[in-house]
């Protein structure tokens, strides 16, 4: 890849839900026209999400963006090309499986062209409603072939993320939706994702974060200048170094003006 700081003197890094789309999970023409606006001003935004590449397509066709820490750092895509894959272990799948089998419990497995589950249960249908994305196949065997970058669990219960973290310490857990539990190699997280991009791109210059919920924090950990959105939970506001107004409320276009970024 051409040395990427010919061309961009900062990354500005954007969860996704709550941050940079509206309530209908999708992006505002405002914001849109904003992202165009700030990459050629110099700003290479950056998609950070539990979400795989793959569900993003349409997103980064409407808003140019065409780099993405996907699968809450387990996977990266800057300038359309794969820079990084995490696989988890076949072993942790097949013991953290037999676990959510015991308790009745649906798993959704992504790797690098798709995501299915392993049954298809109503709380997987809430899940992929919460985010209003399509509801993934059907097979309860994929996984021991195909190489998984990210596990999901299907509960309401958050008491579960201490169960599997007790029973499965091999892996780390974000409940981060009321339906389901993200689930990626223990210490891979948002925030390894940004420092993965800066080492493999040899980035020299600035970097911004933006997002309101609990995976968010290491994401906002680990830029130069971090914002949480309005409607963000009381750690990010608390540690950010800019609360910008709800994502309902143009709060990216906000934070934009604040950082000087249009």
């Amino acid at each position: 890849m051409e040395n990427i700081n010919k061309h961009y003197h900062s990354l500005a890094f954007f969860d996704l839900d709550g941050t940079l789309l509206n309530k209908k999970s999708q992006l505002d023409k405002d914001v849109i026209q904003a992202l165009h606006t700030i990459r050629d001003k110099g700003t290479l935004p950056i998609i950070a999400t539990g979400r795989g590449h793959f569900e993003l397509t349409e997103l980064m066709a409407l808003s140019g963006i065409t780099s993405a820490i996907a699968m809450n750092g387990q996977y990266i895509i800057i300038e359309g090309e794969t820079l990084y894959h995490d696989p988890i272990d076949v072993a942790h799948i097949t013991k953290l499986k037999a676990l959510a089998d015991a308790k009745q419990q649906a798993m959704a497995f992504y790797d690098k062209s798709g995501n299915w589950v392993s049954r298809m249960t109503q709380l997987v249908k809430d899940a992929y409603a919460y985010i209003n994305t399509p509801l993934p196949g059907i097979n309860d065997t994929k996984h021991l072939t195909d190489e998984v970058n990210m596990l999901l669990v299907f509960s309401d219960q958050p008491e579960d993320v201490t169960y599997y973290r007790e029973h499965v310490p091999e892996l780390a857990y974000f409940k981060n939706s009321p339906f389901s539990i993200d689930i990626v190699n223990a210490g891979s997280n948002k925030g390894t994702g940004v420092n993965k991009v800066i080492d493999l791109l040899g980035f020299t210059g600035k970097t911004y974060g933006f997002g309101d919920g609990p995976n968010d924090i290491d994401l906002l950990a680990n830029v130069d200048y971090a914002t949480a959105m309005g409607n963000a939970i009381d750690e990010l506001k608390t540690t950010a170094d800019f609360v910008t107004t709800a994502n309902t409320d143009r709060g990216i276009i906000n934070a934009f003006e604040h950082w000087d970024l249009l």
